[in-house]
This record gives C-alpha cells, structure tokens and sequence, in this order.
C-alpha cells in the first residue's frame, strides 16, 4: 500500500495486538487453531458470507503488474492474479501466504484512514508489515507453532511454504537447526 511512490502510515499495531487479532478472526471464521486454513476455500465461499459486501475478482496478471493479488483500500475486495489463482487451485504454498496477506490489508486497513509518510514508515505502522504479520499469525497461530520441532513441519503442518514456516519460526522466536540451511 503506497500513495504514488511514496510511503504510507497506519494506525499502529503491536505483534501482540495483530496476533490476537488473527487467531480470533480464525476462530470466528470456523478454524480451530490446530488446523491449516484453505484461503482459497475461504475467499470463494465463507467470506461472501461472512463480511459484508466483500466480493472478489480473478484478473488477468498484468493488470496487477507485478503483484499477485491486492486488496482495495475503500472497498471489501481483493483481486487475484489468474496465475496465483491457478497456482491456488493446484495446491501451491506460496499463493496460502498471498491471499492471507490480503485478508490482513482487508480486515486491518479497508475504509480506515492512513497519511502519505515522509521517509520511513515504523514497522508497527506499514500497512505491508501489519499485513505480513497478520497472514502468518493467521495461517499458523504461534500456541501451535511452538508445538513443532522443525520448519518443515511447521510448513506441512500449516500448509505453508518453507519460506512462510521459516519467517514464522523466527517470529515465535523459535530455532531449529534447518532454519540456516540452503541460504
């Protein structure tokens, strides 16, 4: 989220506060906190009935740009590239991250004010970052994060890239000896 090139503020919001959020947003949305979330499932049919107004839209990818999906600051609706769709519906991990990330820029930041931001923006007040916290609060609650002994099984367990698993690792403040592997 970006005003013309340049940064955008937030009202600002703790891990803390975002994490609470998500969890029970999960649980009133049918998922108890155990289980992985389809957010595919959740975009086509229990968001049309469970929020108001929201609608979604496949569109081709280049009128996203380089974007998979995005979210409308005024209105309850994201659009979604064809490809991420596609990737979505053949059970890719990364596209779970995408679209939960969108439903963190809906519920946190759609029809809410923000200010064009001189410089840097705080963490705790980037739109970008609230909505990266929110989609792995969401898609793996730290309570059972902190029940795995490995990223790959935060990753099976949650249905969730290895990249996602590992952020979310680091962010229960959790180390395995795989996290530096590969990098």
């Amino acid at each position: 989220m970006t005003g013309y090139g340049q940064p955008v503020a937030v009202a600002p919001l703790s891990r803390d506060q975002i994490e609470k959020f998500a969890v029970e947003v999960r649980r009133l949305l049918g998922h108890q906190d155990h289980q992985p979330v389809n957010m595919l499932r959740l975009i086509e049919f229990v968001l049309p009935l469970a929020l108001e107004g929201f609608e979604y839209e496949i569109v081709e990818d280049r009128e996203l740009g380089d974007a998979e999906a995005t979210t409308s600051s005024t209105a309850r609706r994201i659009k979604i590239s064809s490809r991420c769709y596609a990737d979505a519906r053949a059970g890719a991990a990364r596209p779970q991250f995408t679209l939960a990330h969108e439903l963190g820029h809906l519920l946190l930041h759609c029809g809410k004010p923000f200010e064009m931001a001189r410089g840097t923006v705080k963490s705790y007040a980037d739109p970008e970052w609230q909505a990266n916290y929110f989609a792995g609060a969401f898609l793996a609650p730290a309570s059972e994060v902190k029940k795995c002994r490995s990223v790959g099984e935060i990753a099976a367990r949650f249905a969730i890239s290895g990249a996602a698993a590992e952020v979310r690792a680091r962010t229960c403040k959790m180390s395995f000896a795989e996290t530096n592997k590969g990098r």
